[in-house]
């Protein structure tokens, strides 16, 4: 019995230490003084912290936080204060900054990367749902079908370098492929990790816009000439393999020879996938079916990811729905 009772006062004063140790996230980042716009942000609109202050603590979470380059860098390129975008715009950039599980400097070491569900949510950034691989990921509490962010080292390769605390050797991929680095610092508060970032993440467009976004005329043109654009965009779970426009000039520009039929069978239905493909996933050999009810292989030689003979030369650029890979070539049927 005493022993019992032992064991419950060193239980408790356990707990009351945890407790008085506690931070809340705004008390936590404003010990850094490189976040200081960001903390100056949410002390001024306290409805923009409320997702740091409704996180479970049986569900933890990681934060992407901005330091202050990033807030100079959105005024340099867009002319206006991050601070002065609409509330809703607001809203949604943090939770996409608030990232499922507790992610520490361990969980940024491999080459593949890692795709992280976020707390952004909604139809009209996130079309899509997780798949079995990614709820079966590290992102293993919380939301599992937010919207995601791909996280990866600077360099791809297995040599990669063991990184220390404060390292920026990591970048965080967002909607339209755009990247941010990534400054690994593990802080912690009382509902999780929060690490740095150098700007913005980019909020996910449908797949036409993100096409045009990266400038693939030819396919822009594919999908208005046979109008699968609308149908492309309200597709749920997709992945675009993208050819670049010298794929389609090599093909023999079927975008403008091609009639309307071959166009759609035999090269954009081809090149959809009915599900979202996230790069860390893949493994040498798989086979999908497209649209087209044509089989995709996935082949891995020397790091680089190839979709029946056409390689991937951009991965994980995101979309509202899911997600395109930028191709070399277009692809033919095995």
């Amino acid at each position: 019995m005493k022993l019992s009772l032992k064991v419950c006062i060193l239980t408790f004063a356990s707990y009351f230490f945890l407790v008085a140790q506690a931070v809340s996230f705004v008390q936590a980042i404003s010990t850094y003084p490189q976040l200081s716009n960001f903390t100056s942000l949410l002390i001024s609109n306290p409805g923009l912290a409320e997702p740091f202050y409704s996180v479970s603590y049986s569900a933890p979470q990681t934060v992407l936080v901005p330091d202050n380059n990033a807030f100079l860098s959105f005024q340099e390129v867009t002319g206006q204060l991050f601070a002065n975008q609409p509330y809703i715009y607001l809203q949604n950039i943090i939770n996409y900054q608030l990232l499922n599980g507790n992610l520490t400097f361990q969980d940024f070491l491999h080459p593949a990367g890692l795709t992280v569900p976020t707390g952004l949510t909604g139809p009209t950034y996130n079309n899509r749902t997780a798949g079995s691989a990614l709820i079966s990921s590290s992102a293993s509490t919380g939301n599992y079908n937010g919207q995601v962010v791909f996280i990866a080292p600077n360099t791809m390769s297995t040599s990669f370098s063991p990184r220390k605390l404060g390292s920026t050797e990591a970048y965080v991929q967002s909607g339209l492929g755009h990247q941010v680095n990534l400054t690994i610092i593990d802080g912690i508060w009382d509902s999780g990790i929060f690490q740095i970032i150098d700007g913005f993440l980019t909020l996910p467009e449908i797949c036409t816009q993100t096409i045009r976004a990266w400038g693939l005329k030819s396919l822009d043109f594919s999908l208005n000439r046979t109008g699968l654009s609308s149908v492309l965009d309200h597709l749920n779970n997709v992945t675009c393999l993208g050819p670049n426009d010298q794929a389609f000039l090599q093909a023999g520009s079927p975008d403008i020879k091609d009639n309307i039929t071959e166009l759609a069978s035999e090269y954009l239905a081809l090149h959809t996938i009915p599900q979202p493909l996230y790069s860390n996933f893949l493994q040498d050999g798989q086979t999908f079916m497209s649209l087209s009810n044509d089989t995709i292989r996935v082949t891995i030689q020397d790091g680089a990811i190839y979709f029946n003979d056409a390689k991937a030369i951009q991965l994980n650029v995101l979309t509202n729905n899911g997600l395109m890979h930028v191709l070399d070539r277009v692809s033919h049927p095995l």
